[in-house]
């Protein structure tokens, strides 16, 4: 749940020839006998919140072991297994990504289907009963994501040797997964005290205060916002039994306040929301109040839902 408080106040594909994932070839004399293994089965950014600032990325290992008695030199590439290119979510679109090989120094990424083999692209040689870890950099356009959820994408990681044939390959699922989140923020007729946003409506009127606000909100799903006023929905003359009391409106929705508490949910659908909404003051009566400064204290937080 994100929160914030501000303070009104008012003045008056399969590979052909490749040997089973993960199986280690038969061994002759003198052979180089390869296997690949993974710091995970998965490959999945875990708990990733599109609007908490942390990028969407993460690194991942490869160990290639050579149970040979001959060195093993090959170039590694991901392959995409039998599906278009991309993370699939829940909604069927593709998010892209980039896969950075860091011992290479190259794109490892798939884009096309595979990895780009580049004539100057560094090997990788593992000697005999040696082993060799290799790091990559796995990133994902947050731009892309359309909501929360698992997206995720097979593919292959196969081991090519120098004469173009696989020495052996792997399975590995690569993924991100999106977090349930909401952020919120206020722009508008406003300034910040003390880190909370203060609001003047000027002199009281009955009616809706002329001051232009609004809430931005956004969200991986439908949310919900709730209000909470600290006088219950009354501007209160501090140390007096003074007040007046209000609604507020968001995107033409009338809040009640009176139980200190009310509530506005956004619009059915599903997927990424980016809304600005609306915010006004709805002042009740004003006749019969004693000069002076009138104030309350709001509590404004979105829950997705």
């Amino acid at each position: 749940m994100k929160r914030m408080a501000f303070l009104i106040a008012a003045a008056g594909a399969a590979i052909a020839a490749t040997p089973a994932l993960g199986a280690v070839p038969a061994a002759g004399p003198a052979n180089c006998v390869l296997r690949i293994e993974s710091s995970a089965s998965s490959w999945i950014i875990r708990g990733y919140d599109p609007f908490g600032g942390a990028p969407a990325s993460g690194t991942f290992e490869l160990t290639f072991t050579n149970d040979g008695d001959r060195a093993c030199e090959f170039r590694p590439s991901f392959i995409v297994d039998g599906e278009p290119f991309g993370l699939r979510g829940g909604d069927g679109r593709r998010v892209p990504y980039a896969l950075m090989d860091m011992f290479g120094g190259y794109d490892a990424t798939p884009s096309a289907g595979r990895t780009l083999r580049r004539i100057n692209q560094r090997t990788v040689v593992v000697q005999p009963h040696s082993q060799q870890i290799v790091q990559y950099g796995f990133a994902v356009s947050p731009e892309a994501i359309s909501g929360d959820g698992l997206y995720e994408q097979r593919v292959i990681v196969e081991a090519d040797g120098t004469d173009e044939v696989p020495l052996n390959a792997r399975q590995i699922s690569l993924g991100i997964d999106v977090l349930p989140s909401a952020a919120l923020g206020l722009s508008g007729a406003f300034r910040m005290n003390n880190g909370r946003a203060t609001v003047d409506l000027g002199e009281l009127h009955e009616g809706v205060a002329p001051v232009p606000l609004r809430l931005r909100v956004e969200s991986t799903r439908r949310y919900q916002l709730t209000m909470e006023s600290q006088n219950n929905g009354r501007l209160r003359m501090a140390g007096t039994e003074w007040s007046v009391p209000y609604q507020l409106v968001v995107a033409d929705q009338a809040v009640h306040l009176g139980s200190g508490e009310g509530r506005y949910r956004g619009e059915a659908g599903t997927g990424l929301r980016r809304d600005s909404l609306p915010l006004a003051f709805l002042i009740g009566d004003v006749s019969d109040r004693r000069a002076g400064t009138y104030s309350d204290v709001i509590s404004i937080s979105v829950t997705p839902q």
